[in-house]
């Protein structure tokens, strides 16, 4: 025998199963979503992962400058593609780091192009190795980043 059931009641119960099946897409689209989206202090960590890693690569640059003001290395491929790398890298971590402002910005890119220019014009170690020093150093304040 079939139970005769009223349309209301038919229209009534399709709503509620439309909107308990929506919750629960939206509950798992959410949970799904959070665990993809990295968090603002995981942003941050990367910065600054990127950012000491760009002071790191600043700093061993001496021993190659040595190396070329004595001769046994070139100018171009052991110090100055390396710091075109650096430039390129920092102006990506410049990029993903929103608080920045724009004359800290400024900053590292004239320091930057300050350590490039002392090694183009082959100043003596000592000056080179200070440019360096002290541009790693604005990156690692620049960024938050301790040594």
């Amino acid at each position: 025998m079939a139970l005769y059931i009223s349309v209301s009641k038919r229209r009534t119960r399709a709503i509620i199963a439309a909107v308990v099946v929506g919750i629960l897409a939206f509950g798992v689209g959410l949970l799904i979503g959070r665990q993809q989206v990295p968090s603002v202090n995981d942003r941050v960590d990367t910065v600054q992962l990127d950012a000491g890693n760009i002071a790191t690569g600043l700093e061993r640059l001496d021993v190659e400058y040595a190396n070329v003001l004595a001769g046994t290395d070139s100018l171009d491929e052991g110090v100055l593609k390396p710091i075109d790398e650096t430039i390129a890298s920092a102006q990506q971590a410049l990029e993903n780091a929103p608080w920045v402002t724009s004359q800290q910005r400024a900053a590292i890119v004239d320091a930057l192009a300050r350590t490039r220019a002392s090694a183009e014009s082959k100043d003596p170690a000592p000056v080179f190795d200070q440019h360096l020093a002290d541009t790693a150093a604005l990156v690692r304040t620049t960024f938050g980043v301790t040594a």
